[in-house]
């Protein structure tokens, strides 16, 4: 496989040579990268000509791709309930042990100031901050959609934000904390929903819409983020 890149006279692009590809196609990344791949003996003007005949087409599609791109989280910044914080670690002889909000700041003083100390104590704080806020908020919601369940308990789970057992019982990924609370709302109706379908079909659907009216603006939302937040 040949790799270099090139440029047309309005799109930076690059080109993967590939031995088995038969045709020119076009792909843009989730970074917005413009990835031309070719069969190997293919000319590059030849490449730079179908570049310039799709060009509208890769404009468009950079423009939604840009507008759509994951939030980029920092190492030394964190999302609460959608909002960016500063993290800070604090001075113990400033601050009590744990994890506090100060504005826009989010102080972490640990045990001992070490990457696993730090991380520790965060993660405490996160999972604890989404059970003290998910539990009463699943409570209003099951009694506004006037339905029942059993038990609540919160994982970090890599493909899954919730999920609902045929026994009535609740699992959420304490990660959702991240989130805006109009998408951990979201969350909570759709497992909430399947209580009384067990599916996604057409009347799930229309429950999750009921109490929920935006909910694909915040399903897209986790699509988009998602991967940046587990």
């Amino acid at each position: 496989m040949g790799f270099f890149s090139t440029q047309s006279p309005k799109v930076n692009y690059q080109i993967q040579h590939h031995a088995k590809a038969k045709h020119i196609k076009i792909k843009i990344t989730p970074q917005a990268e413009v990835i031309v791949v070719a069969p190997r003996d293919c000319p590059t003007f030849f490449i730079d000509r179908f570049v310039q005949q799709h060009q509208d087409w890769i404009e468009k599609t950079l423009k939604h791709v840009q507008e759509n791109k994951p939030i980029k989280k920092e190492t030394d910044e964190i999302l609460l309930f959608g909002k960016t914080y500063k993290k800070v670690v604090g001075n113990r002889s400033e601050y009590p042990l744990g994890v506090r909000v100060r504005e826009n700041t989010l102080i972490i003083t640990p045990v001992s100031e070490n990457n696993t100390s730090i991380n520790k104590s965060l993660q405490q704080f996160l999972k604890s901050t989404a059970e003290k806020y998910i539990t009463p908020r699943v409570h209003q919601l099951a009694k506004q959609m006037n339905i029942s369940y059993a038990n609540i308990s919160f994982k970090n789970q890599k493909t899954r934000w919730g999920s609902c057992s045929s026994l009535g019982n609740l699992n959420f990924n304490w990660k959702l904390v991240h989130s805006p609370p109009a998408v951990i709302d979201y969350v909570l109706i759709h497992e909430l929903a399947h209580r009384t379908e067990m599916n996604h079909s057409e009347r799930f659907w229309v429950i999750v819409k009921k109490f929920d009216p935006e909910y694909t603006k915040h399903k897209g939302w986790l699509k988009r983020q998602g991967m940046e937040l587990v």
